[in-house]
Order: C-alpha cells, then structure tokens, then sequence
C-alpha cells in the first residue's frame, strides 16, 4: 500500500497499531499492553506537510506497579498526505503540484529518506543529556526488507506549543534557542558522526529536489502574492542570482576548504519547528532533524532569526546571538578546543547567510503562495500573509547586500 492512501491505521498511513505496539513494548522493555481506549489525534495538521504526526493516549494495560510508562507519546509517519490534502483542495489550473502517480510514489520515497535522516540524528544524540530535543523512543528508518514501515516515535512535551510562523518573537526567545543550539553542536564534536545519512551534501541535495526552474518558480513565486513595482525590481536583482546560488555547496564545503571540523546543523530550524512553554514562551524543544547534515552552525541561527525577528532585530541581533550560540558551544566541551574562533564564526555568518536566506525563502514562499490560493478560493480564509511578506523582503534585502559584500570575503573559497 502506498503511503499516500487513506486507510484504517493510524492517521490513514501504512503504521498499524500493532507496529507502534510492539516497537513500544520493546523500546520500554514492557509487557504491558495497548488498552481498548488508546487513540491518536492529529496534531500536524496544517503545521507540516512532510509528514501525519499523531498524539497517542496509551491506555497501557498490564503494567507493573512500579513501571512508569508514557501515558501519551507523538509518533510521526511520512506521508504525502497533508501535501495531497492541501494540493487537491484548490481549484484546477491553481493547484501547486501537477503530479502523476508516479511523481506522488517518488516524493513519498524523498520523504521516508528525510524520515530516515531523523531516525539517525536521534541515534547519534540520544546518549547526552539536558539537550533541547524531545526524547526518543524508538525509531525505524529505511530497511532492505520494509520501506514503507518508516516512523519515528518521540516524547510528547506537554504545556507546550509551536513557536509560529506567524508571529512577532522577541529576541530573547531566540538568544535561548542560540544556546541550545552551541549545546548541540559541542555534543556534535564529541562523537564522530558516521551515520552516511549525516554525512549528505545537504545543498548539493537541494539543487536536485528542486531543480533550478523549480527553484526559481517558488521563489519568484512572491510576486504572485505582490506584484508591486518596488517588489519587481528587487526580485528582478534576486533571479539574476538565482542560477549563482542554486546547486551552490558552499556550507557543505567550507569546512573542508578552510581545514576545520564541521557541527552537526539541523537544517530546517524555522520558528513552526520550535516548541516553547505556553505559559512562559521559553525554549521546550527543537523539532524535526530530517535535514540534519554537517556544516556551520551558524545556518540554525541564520533560519531562525529569518522566520521569528523582524528584519530591523535580526540585522541588529546577529553580532550577538553568534556570539551566544559561541560561548555556549565552547562551554559545553569541557575543556576540548573549538573548531574555529568567534572572529571566525561572524565571517562565515556572512558567507553563509544568502545560502541560508535563499532557502528560507523558498519555504516560505511555498506557504505564502499555499495561503494566498486558500484565501482566494473555496477554502476558508487564514491568517494573513502579510508577516510573510514581511519577513520575505526584508531576506531578500539582506540577501543582495551581503551578496556585495561577500564578493570580497569570499577569498578563494569555491562556491560550488
């Protein structure tokens, strides 16, 4: 059965319960059961399309008097589900994807790749402490016998919710998420990382995924949402450099070219992958490690401060979130050297950053154009894209500028 069909298990996937079942009881080391009463509700819908994530209730039965076991756990499943939902509920001749079958059947299999690339991150991580991830239970990745049987079951952090896409954050909340992520990457230095999952091209990967007129469509794409004169002559300046920068692996490669040890990079760090206290708005969890790979940590820090600050607080923070995210990562080796030095970190922020900028806007053009057809056609309206656009021009400013600038940082670093 393909992923992507409805079904009677859970969330319509290919998991059964017997599968999260048995998984459980292994990964808890348990002889308690799944109650009459276990259910699932979907939580991912309309925050990811890359997958169905599902809060499970319990019900264990038959547990010891002494055992502790969750009494609620998310399990997530790659599907093209919500894509499809979402995709088929606009009208012909607007719809994002015009795929065949067989286009469906091949983004299903990217998505249990990228599922995969979770599983490992989890693996290389789960030996250290106090790190700002949800706990892992268990995880099944990609396998010889069973493709289709890729999940990954975590700790449900409770009182808790997505940071947003569309809201304002201070940049308090994101300094905290700056020294969550130098604790990760320390950890990232202590072990050497040999999972090949981790050790993709992770832009090289891109530029395949989406192919440059791909590329270029979603992101030129924004001027479907604004089609102003100013917003037309500054994407006119963005599409010359386009064909630069796609295919572009230079935080893939830089490590190699300036002789220093990489960190492990979530990614994909926007703030709807960020968990925070609802009461309070502090840091709970970083989420969704599916685009893990090495390069500079600086890239998290780039993606956050891109979707969570306004333009005028990220130019004036970054200085200091590098800085946060430095000190915290050198207080976190216990005493082993860092792979480069703060001057360093703030000149590769700048090399990196149209890399990390021009990525960013793909994403959230994707959501931008999604949320303009949703409001224009059958479906009811959402919440206004306006902070979208926003937060799109003025990357796009900042990408242009330190694209001058870097024409003479650059030295003879390669681009690709």
């Amino acid at each position: 059965m393909s992923l992507g069909e409805v079904s009677t298990v859970i969330l319509g996937t290919t998991v059964t319960w017997s599968d999260l079942e048995n998984h459980l009881r292994i990964s808890l080391v348990t002889e308690a059961r799944l109650g009459p009463h276990k259910s699932v509700v979907d939580i991912g819908d309309g925050n990811g399309f890359k997958s169905c994530c599902g809060l499970i209730t319990c019900d264990w039965e038959g547990a010891d008097a002494d055992e502790k076991l969750p009494k609620t756990v998310v399990i997530k499943i790659p599907s093209t589900l919500p894509l499809r939902k979402l995709n088929d509920a606009q009208p012909e001749g607007q719809r994002l994807f015009d795929y065949s079958e067989e286009q469906w059947t091949d983004m299903e299999r990217q998505l249990r790749e990228l599922t995969t690339t979770e599983v490992a991150t989890y693996d290389f991580f789960q030996e250290f402490e106090d790190l700002a991830m949800p706990k892992k239970y268990y995880g099944i990745g990609i396998q010889a016998e069973d493709e289709t049987s890729v999940q990954l079951c975590l700790e449900y952090i409770g009182n808790s919710r997505l940071m947003s896409l569309y809201e304002k954050h201070s940049v308090e909340q994101v300094k905290q998420i700056a020294r969550a992520l130098g604790k990760i990457q320390a950890c990232s230095l202590k072990n050497e990382v040999t999972a090949p999952k981790l050790q993709i091209n992770f832009f090289e990967y891109i530029s395949i995924v989406f192919p440059l007129e791909t590329y270029r469509g979603m992101i030129m794409g924004l001027l479907t949402v604004d089609s102003s004169e100013k917003t037309k002559a500054m994407m006119e300046k963005v599409d010359a450099l386009i064909p630069v920068y796609h295919g572009a692996t230079l935080p893939s490669t830089i490590y190699t070219q300036m002789g220093f040890r990489p960190v492990l990079v979530n990614g994909d760090l926007h703030a709807g992958n960020v968990l925070i206290d609802k009461n309070t708005g502090d840091l709970a969890a970083l989420l969704d490690w599916e685009g893990t790979h090495l390069g500079v940590g600086v890239e998290d820090l780039h993606r956050i401060t891109l979707s969570a600050l306004t333009a005028e607080e990220r130019r004036a923070s970054t200085p200091m979130l590098v800085e946060e995210m430095y000190n915290s990562m050198v207080q976190n080796l216990d005493g082993a050297d860092p792979p480069y030095s703060l001057e360093t970190l703030l000149l590769l922020s700048d090399l990196i950053y149209p890399h990390c900028a021009l990525f960013f806007s793909v994403f959230i053009s994707f959501i931008a154009q999604a949320e303009h057809l949703m409001e224009s056609g059958d479906c009811a309206p959402v919440q206004s894209i306006s902070h979208f656009l926003i937060q799109l021009i003025g990357s796009f400013e900042d990408f242009l500028a330190i694209d001058i600038k870097n024409k003479t940082n650059i030295g003879n670093l390669k681009q690709k």
